[in-house]
């Protein structure tokens, strides 16, 4: 799968001591919805701008076992969680909500949350609600009501295996706007995807496969829908 651009992580390393957000040795908690994690982030480099994580806990959940390199962007306002073991490859992003706690999610959609041992006990990660019914109609990105098909994922096991795009979007390395603009589709676009994640039961990005590269073109959110479910 492509990866995000990859920022320089010189500035984040030389926080780690400053600024008192991400510290080395420091312990860490990071929580998805199918469990925790205790970690530390370390000095030793594992790849250019990539750092080591230790884990401290042998009953990590799968989806968060991968994380063993970080990298930090943006100064000290988001984390990037790579897995070294077979490559480097990015598994993850939290963003900085205040000193401590950050908050992002996993490649596969899910949330994630990372707190400082020192941090204020947060709140358990909010998991994906049914899409809200009632008055009014979410609206198509060229106008008029969607049609109730074309409202959430399309159903990929039950053969539904493209989208039909009804405006102009990006191409994006990961499942949400912060993923780096691999390229853009245009309105009338029949796309083949892979699959698609939602995320807070409003939110549907799909991952497609392009002439020479795959990447992710969000579907829907709350909003707007941008594609039908199936071309023809």
């Amino acid at each position: 799968m492509p990866m995000s651009r990859l920022l320089p992580a010189t500035a984040g390393l030389l926080c780690l001591a400053m600024c008192g957000s991400v510290a080395a040795s420091d312990l860490w908690s990071v929580t998805s919805p199918k469990g925790a994690c205790h970690i530390s982030f370390g000095q030793d480099p594992v790849a250019e701008g990539i750092f080591a994580v230790t884990q401290h806990d042998f009953a990590c959940p799968e989806n968060l076992k991968a994380i063993s390199g970080y990298s930090m962007n943006n100064g000290d306002g988001t984390i990037i969680f790579y897995s070294t073991a077979s490559g480097l490859e990015q598994v993850a992003r939290a963003d900085k909500e205040e000193p401590g706690i950050y908050v992002g999610m996993t490649l596969d959609g899910e949330t994630l949350q990372v707190v400082h041992a020192d941090a204020a006990e947060p709140q358990p990660p909010l998991k994906p609600e049914p899409a809200a019914g009632g008055a009014g109609c979410l609206p198509y990105a060229d106008g008029g009501c969607a049609q109730p098909s074309d409202i959430g994922a399309p159903d990929v096991a039950a053969g539904i295996t493209s989208i039909h795009m009804v405006t102009r979007m990006n191409v994006r390395a990961m499942p949400g706007t912060e993923g780096a603009v691999l390229g853009r589709v245009e309105a009338g676009q029949c796309l083949d995807i892979v699959g698609c994640v939602e995320q807070n039961g409003t939110t549907v990005w799909c991952e497609v496969r392009m002439r020479t590269y795959r990447g992710w073109v969000l579907k829907q959110n709350d909003r707007k829908v941008y594609a039908r479910n199936a071309c023809g």
